[in-house]
């Protein structure tokens, strides 16, 4: 069993992206209109997240991971954008930064636009804390757990060695989901993914959704007991 998530990083959903592909993306609005999106537009994120957003990073192109070595690689036809909020519902400070897919991003009303330009053009105070927010909140890691079971006593015991010596050497430099599950295949493991009940569970991060090419890379793990 895989799960896959975005985690803020505070925040806590790094490298800095280099291989990503930025372009203008298209949408279809509610009147089914299509409207180019890209960093520095102001959004809306309804109904996730209340409140004005402003567009930082739009992440397209890249390979969906694949949960089996026999699966071939295909292009996602996801589009993630990254995003930072500065007011909430009610026009007040609310920072906040999240990345969702492109289907959940509305482009704000014309009204709406002028009143963010204008709030931001007369709030100095305003304006400086979301560039020094945006500026320190600008990554968030892509998150891939990997759970086993069926798994005897002493390997779940001493899973955290046995990870140790998967990966320790090598996830420094990146390792794909595909090269990851290649390792497992090879400690024998990769049999136990589909197990029940759930033992021990291998947590991989790709900090910042860095890519490889158009492949995701991770670049540290945890071995977790559960």
């Amino acid at each position: 069993m895989i799960a896959y998530c975005s985690q803020r990083i505070n925040y806590e959903y790094g490298h800095v992206l280099t291989h990503a592909k930025f372009s203008d993306l298209e949408l279809s609005g509610a009147n089914e209109m299509k409207t180019a999106i890209k960093p520095g537009d102001w959004i809306r994120l309804t109904p996730l997240w209340p409140g004005i957003w402003s567009v930082s990073r739009i992440l397209s192109g890249f390979k969906e991971d694949q949960w089996s070595l026999d699966a071939p690689l295909k292009t996602s036809e996801r589009v993630i954008v990254f995003c930072h909020r500065v007011v909430n519902d009610s026009w007040k400070r609310s920072f906040s930064h999240e990345c969702c897919e492109l289907s959940h991003v509305r482009p704000l009303d014309f009204e709406d636009g002028r009143h963010i330009e204008a709030l931001l053009s007369s709030d100095n105070k305003l304006r400086t804390a979301f560039e020094r927010y945006r500026a320190k909140r600008n990554t968030i890691d892509l998150i891939a757990n990997i759970a086993f079971g069926g798994l005897t006593t002493e390997t779940a015991t001493n899973f955290a060695d046995l990870c140790n010596e998967m990966l320790a050497d090598r996830i420094g430099t990146g390792m794909t989901l595909r090269e990851v599950l290649l390792v497992l295949r090879e400690h024998g493991l990769d049999q136990h993914r589909k197990e029940i009940p759930q033992q021990v569970t291998l947590q991989l991060t790709s900090t910042n959704h860095e890519l490889r090419g158009h492949e995701f890379v991770f670049t540290r793990y945890r071995a977790l007991g559960f």
